[in-house]
């Protein structure tokens, strides 16, 4: 061989050896690339898993706080409802002394009761507890207890016509119902 076609065989094995290594570059880039979009890609994924982890938390937080602070309004609303139901036989006493026959030794004695009712009757008002109006009204049994039935001509049917004990509400909760008569 002549040194022509040695050299020109030399020149083609460098040239290929660099097509190979040309081809391999490109494939290690491409491969390297793919690793880098699937890297990418992976990262993405958790980015959104932790984005919808945290929205996720985070609405539980807000309902949370929302139904803790429901919570403590009627907490704070109906504080009161053990106390006065409480106190309620009480008032019960003191009305029924009110209406006992006087003479002139109790006058006095039952002047002083009348003013201690008004003055309690008026705390419980203050602080929201309320009389339910029966008599003449309709039976209603979310605030009444019929514990008596009548048949009076002259009133309606299913009217109140006697309250034998007075009922009670705190703010919109009924603490005692009304125990009544009620026609039929």
């Amino acid at each position: 061989m002549s040194e022509k076609e040695v050299k020109k065989e030399e020149v083609e094995e460098t040239e290929a050896k660099t097509e190979a290594e040309v081809k391999e570059t490109e494939e290690a880039a491409v491969s390297e690339e793919e690793k880098l979009q699937n890297q990418i890609a992976d990262l993405n994924e958790q980015v959104n898993k932790w984005k919808t982890d945290y929205y996720k938390v985070f609405a539980d937080m807000e309902n949370l706080k929302r139904r803790l602070k429901n919570e403590h309004e009627n907490a704070l609303k109906f504080m009161m409802q053990d106390f006065a139901s409480d106190l309620l036989p009480v008032v019960d006493n003191l009305q029924r002394a009110l209406a006992q026959e006087t003479n002139e030794e109790t006058k006095s004695f039952l002047k002083g009761f009348e003013m201690i009712t008004t003055q309690l009757l008026d705390i419980l008002k203050k602080h929201g507890v309320e009389e339910i109006e029966a008599l003449g009204k309709e039976f209603d049994p979310n605030l009444h207890q019929a514990v008596m039935m009548t048949s009076e001509e002259g009133v309606a049917s299913n009217i109140i016509t006697e309250e034998l004990q007075k009922g009670y509400k705190l703010k919109d909760r009924v603490i005692r119902a009304s125990l009544v008569k009620v026609n039929e």
